[in-house]
């Protein structure tokens, strides 16, 4: 009798992942209408031997976020500590990871819709450690046929579904 009513409900189960597939494809197609993702170019500067730009597919969310410091721990991010101070067209914050307070700061040249130059440093308070890093983002254009938001290329220039393309300017 069971085996009777599973044979009844794969059928059903079958055609949600369909619908569901479908779902997924409405939703980015609404998605690319209302905000038409865009392909960054994305290198460090001055140019480091080794180190190729990268590419990144993003919508207007992650571009406003470029030019924003990620101070992160593997997955684990810095979480802010009160609001950031602008002066002088620098931001500088004040955030949390892994117990220790860090302050990060960035500023931005140029024109933030199509190619600008971002400078950005992390420091811990304790003073160990900490990077710096000038990075120069230049709009390509749409993102290539099959590229969903947030995909990006890797070093060896080969598409990474879903993952930051900064990441890969640090060997991530």
């Amino acid at each position: 009798m069971r085996a009777a009513a599973l044979i009844l409900l794969l059928p059903l189960v079958l055609l949600a992942a369909c619908d569901g597939k479908a779902s997924t494809a409405k939703y980015r197609a609404r998605q690319a209408a209302v905000d038409p993702p865009k392909l960054w170019s994305i290198e460090v500067v001055p140019a480091q031997p080794g180190v190729v730009p990268v590419k990144l597919c993003a919508d207007s969310r992650i571009q406003e976020g470029l030019s924003r410091p990620a101070v992160t721990a593997g997955p684990v991010a810095c979480r802010p500590l009160g609001k950031a101070v602008v002066s002088g067209g620098v931001a500088i914050q004040r955030c949390e990871l892994n117990g220790e307070t860090w302050v990060t700061t960035a500023s931005v040249r140029g024109d933030p819709a199509r190619d600008f130059i971002a400078v950005q440093s992390a420091e811990p308070v304790s003073g160990d450690g900490g990077y710096s890093q000038t990075r120069r983002y230049q709009l390509v254009g749409g993102c290539p046929e099959g590229w969903d938001i947030g995909d990006s290329s890797n070093q060896k220039g080969e598409r990474v579904k879903g993952q930051s393309g900064l990441l890969a300017l640090v060997g991530g």
